[in-house]
């Protein structure tokens, strides 16, 4: 059964998805993480590294299902040879306790290291590393020096962040102007956050179509309602014909 979340997302947007709620929700998550990445430096920092650290990182991407362990030890290898995307790799296993323990001093200096050599995306990792452990200040100074850089996803992770932190009518409205800037770059992330606050009326009952518009906009494609293609549009154009 789905949760009222969901059930309420499928009615407002009138989804044809059967997805799981635990589906729908990684769906979404896949979506907003993808974006992040296409939005960052990852591609950049990747053509800079050297060619043996990309078939290391390569070789531990191949590996990662059959043989977990094994593509730690590589990516772990790539990171101490400076590899950007290896060392937050590392970083994020020992974050999440993802074949090793998790280890909140390594994954702090792995992330911290992977900084140093230009990733982005690694600082929304430590930022919610710190958060994690109860470092809010700290987490929220990373943040910050990503929206002086106008890194979009750390406005999102820094209203999000803020939310969880206190989940407040107040906070909703200390964090709108951050949500309304990732939003309107595109980040599917803060639209859902910002659609939800907006279709429960945090911010006036005016605003609820609007928050509908960006809850429909969050969606992964495969969730939203199926629009008739040119292809299947002609097909039922034939058959009216043929029946006439």
């Amino acid at each position: 059964m789905a949760c009222r979340i969901c059930a309420r997302l499928r009615r407002w947007l009138d989804m044809d998805s059967e997805l799981s709620c635990e589906a729908l929700w990684k769906s979404h998550f896949d979506q907003s993480n993808a974006w992040e990445r296409s939005n960052s430096n990852e591609d950049e920092l990747w053509w800079k590294d050297s060619d043996r650290n990309r078939a290391l990182v390569e070789e531990a991407y191949a590996r990662s299902e059959a043989d977990p362990e094994a593509a730690f030890r590589i990516h772990r290898e790539a990171a101490e040879a400076g590899s950007a995307a290896a060392l937050h790799m590392v970083a994020w296993h020992y974050h999440t306790g993802t074949v090793v323990a998790a280890d909140f001093d390594r994954a702090a200096d792995y992330y911290r290291r992977a900084i140093e050599v230009g990733s982005w995306m690694a600082t929304i990792g430590y930022a919610r590393l710190l958060a994690d452990h109860g470092h809010f200040d700290e987490s929220e100074d990373v943040l910050r020096d990503g929206v002086r850089l106008d890194f979009v996803p750390a406005f999102f992770w820094l209203a999000r962040l803020r939310y969880e932190r206190s989940p407040t009518r107040a906070t909703c409205h200390q964090i709108r102007a951050l949500l309304d800037y990732a939003a309107g770059r595109g980040h599917p992330g803060a639209k859902l956050t910002l659609g939800r606050m907006l279709v429960k009326g945090k911010f006036g009952i005016l605003a609820i179509p609007r928050g509908i518009r960006f809850l429909r906009e969050s969606m992964p494609p495969i969730l939203r309602r199926k629009e008739a293609s040119a292809d299947r549009l002609k097909a039922l154009a034939l058959r009216a014909a043929a029946q006439g």
